[in-house]
């Protein structure tokens, strides 16, 4: 098991470039993608991903929240709102740039060296060693259980033989077979089926930005509302002549 810990380390955001200096993708760190997410019912454990902050949505669906994560070695805490993403996972929506692990584009195999990390306060990593479970009974996206358990909403990553990691799903909970030949214990994890669902979401494109000025100096582009529907006019006919 290994623990990241981290010393907080202060940012200082130049007025007026907050666009910039949050919006660069080649140096975007993805090497702790854990986040934390505070929910109007609870705590949430998910992973900041190339399709934004994802969590199991097991507190909160939507509403707002408050999102621990970690830009390079600094850990930050910010606010947004919750909003369903689909295949059974909630976004966490916040104004800055967090890390952005890409996804896997394929099912997990046996072979694929895999890891689970989430954060228990936001101000450091746990980090386990996990694999695919083997056996007749085990099929689909179920985890072996190891010595150290594994909370709801840690994220599950792919490490690749360069150290990149890929996100592959989160724990979704423990499942136990009870056989004749005794009890073995899985983590299901929602995995790279329920990414497919999320894609097939149909999203509104193009989207319409506009500048929002936060108080802390820092200038995000935002999507503009859509106004809302108006039911269609309909003819009145007089009384009968």
């Amino acid at each position: 098991m290994r623990v990241t810990r981290c010393v907080p380390l202060l940012l200082f955001a130049l007025p007026g470039c907050g666009v910039w200096f949050f919006s660069g993708e080649s140096w975007v760190d993805r090497s702790r993608p854990a986040v934390l997410v505070e929910t109007t019912g609870g705590i949430e454990h998910g992973a900041a991903t190339e399709f934004g902050v994802l969590t199991l949505g097991r507190t909160a669906t939507d509403g707002p929240c408050r999102v621990h994560y970690f830009l390079g070695p600094t850990p930050l805490v910010e606010s947004g709102t919750l909003a369903p993403a689909g295949g059974g996972f909630t976004q966490a929506d916040i104004d800055l740039k967090t890390q952005a692990v890409r996804a896997l584009d394929r099912a997990v195999a046996p072979g694929d060296r895999l890891v689970a990390t989430w954060t228990a306060d936001g101000t450091h990593t746990t980090e386990v060693a996990v694999e695919l479970a083997a056996g007749p009974a085990a099929a689909g996206d179920l985890l072996a259980a190891g010595a150290v358990p594994l909370p709801a909403g840690a994220a599950v990553l792919r490490v690749g033989d360069d150290g990149a990691l890929q996100f592959v799903g989160l724990v979704a909970g423990k499942a136990t077979l009870e056989a004749p030949g005794g009890r073995t214990d899985y983590y299901v994890f929602a995995g790279v089926d329920r990414v497919r669902e999320l894609l097939a979401v149909p999203r509104r494109h193009p989207v319409e930005v506009a500048p929002r000025h936060r108080p802390d100096d820092i200038t995000v582009l935002k999507p503009v509302p859509e106004p809302p529907a108006t039911a269609p006019a309909t003819a009145t006919q007089g009384p009968p002549k």
